[in-house]
């Protein structure tokens, strides 16, 4: 991995070609808190959500807001940061409510999504004033009504609608608006969207405001998110002429970076079977925020024609996130069998802090030395005792000895979401900035492992 590549990332080395993040010494960084860890590269974070709201600002002729996706990484550092930066919050669960209030968000900065709203989040939401609830299914809307009569509160609702699209390459058992793939929202092709109008002229308390739509995540075509969006044409028709006024259309997240992506189809079925991991160059620089913004426009703009331009929401996560965070791990050994294979056994794997490495693919630089050269196809593998705790197989790599670090790419976003304690404490997460270099989170103790169990 050359000088000039590592820049993608926002990235230097020194003289001696070890990796630098945010002007600290990744080598450094790893003796003082030890590896696995989490390097977050925190002005880089801090500027990338502010040139999201830019970008989007600067191309949609009416009102944007950006709610950051909790999810995508949950650590309260990391939200801070992006909070800081202007956007607001949305949330799929109770814990990453009670999280946003506990960082400073209003009910009215928050957009409150995913299939499994319980009653206890509905009525929080209810209590808390949250700006939007995005209803799922029809039996979320008939449960919100029910608890909204029963505290007298009212509360502000956007329909979410699966409109049967699958976006280029994408997975089709991951693809979020998939209709055969996912039970992700109101069934646009089966009538439930209709269906649902027509409770909500009987619902009183239900104060309809618009649509919303998520089709994946790590979408690398800005323009399926234009495609998606002219779905939509029937229903906007269909909701007019109901008596339905769209304010606000919320267009979801998922918008993938130039330096990673999630594996087609084809792609996870060779590499899962045969060990086939793709190959070629990971970048893919048509990814933009800018890009993002003109291809929604258009979509927003033709999908309404001469009617007044809702408000949009968009819910960014990952583009926000995955480049401008790094995980080191440590090679413990290396094992080779001659015509066979040689193994890079290192200090975390699927089991513990690398599951989107299974259905993603990453860059993984060795830190110590960014100049070495590739010398052949490794597999990486984690510490755990079963044989599938794998980072990656196949992997092309430089000759690497015990005791050296390597740096998995792109690890902001999911990576903290996935991550767990098997066998093994979870990571300490690290700022740096500016040649310093803070704790966001402490690596996890044994204690904290077994505090929740009775002996």
């Amino acid at each position: 991995m050359s000088k000039e590549l590592i820049k993608i990332w926002g990235l230097e080395s020194d003289r001696d070609g070890v990796l630098i993040i945010g002007r600290c010494n990744t080598i450094d960084l790893s003796n003082i808190y030890g590896t696995p860890l989490h390097v977050v590269n925190e002005e880089r974070l801090r500027a990338t959500a502010r040139s999201f709201v830019e970008a989007v600002s600067l191309k949609y002729p009416g009102k944007i807001s950006a709610h950051y996706a909790f999810k995508c990484n949950p650590v309260p550092g990391i939200i801070k940061i992006i909070k800081n930066a202007g956007l607001k919050a949305e949330v799929m669960s109770e814990y990453e409510l009670m999280l946003a209030l506990k960082l400073g968000f209003n009910g009215s900065d928050i957009v409150v999504n995913g299939p499994f709203k319980t009653d206890k989040l509905l009525t929080a939401c209810i209590e808390n004033k949250v700006r939007f609830v995005n209803v799922d299914s029809m039996y979320e809307l008939e449960r919100i009504s029910k608890l909204c009569n029963d505290v007298g509160r009212n509360i502000d609702i956007l329909l979410r609608i699966n409109p049967d699209f699958v976006p280029t390459g994408m997975n089709k058992g991951s693809a979020t608006a998939g209709r055969k793939g996912s039970p992700f929202g109101l069934d646009l092709k089966g009538g439930e969207v209709r269906r649902a109008f027509e409770l909500l002229g009987s619902m009183k308390r239900i104060m309809f405001r618009g649509l919303h739509l998520n089709i994946g995540s790590g979408i690398q075509n800005a323009d399926d998110y234009r495609r998606a969006l002219l779905k939509l044409k029937d229903i906007v028709t269909y909701a007019e002429r109901s008596g339905f006024r769209i304010e606000v259309l919320d267009a979801g997240g998922g918008l993938g970076v130039t330096s990673s992506r999630e594996m087609t189809t084809l792609e996870m079925l060779l590499y899962q079977a045969f060990d086939r991991l793709p190959g070629g160059r990971l970048m893919n620089k048509n990814i933009s925020f800018t890009g993002l913004a003109e291809a929604i426009t258009r979509g927003v703009t033709e999908l309404f024609g001469n009617r007044q331009l809702p408000e949009l929401i968009l819910e960014p996560g990952r583009c926000i996130t995955s480049p401008n965070q790094i995980l080191l791990l440590k090679i413990h050994q290396v094992k080779e069998r001659k015509g066979i294979k040689k193994w890079l056994i290192a200090d975390a794997g699927i089991g513990t802090l690398t599951m989107p490495t299974f259905y993603e693919n990453h860059e993984v630089i060795l830190c110590n030395d960014v100049n070495r050269k590739i010398s052949g196809k490794v597999t990486i593998t984690g510490p755990g005792c079963f044989a599938a705790d794998i980072v990656y197989r196949n992997k092309p790599m430089p000759d690497i000895s015990p005791g050296e670090v390597i740096a998995v790419m792109d690890s902001g976003a999911y990576f903290t979401s996935w991550e767990s304690s098997f066998g093994y404490p979870r990571p300490a997460i690290v700022a740096a900035y500016e040649g310093r270099h803070s704790l966001l989170r402490e690596r996890e103790k044994f204690e904290n492992m077994i505090s929740l169990d009775r002996f």
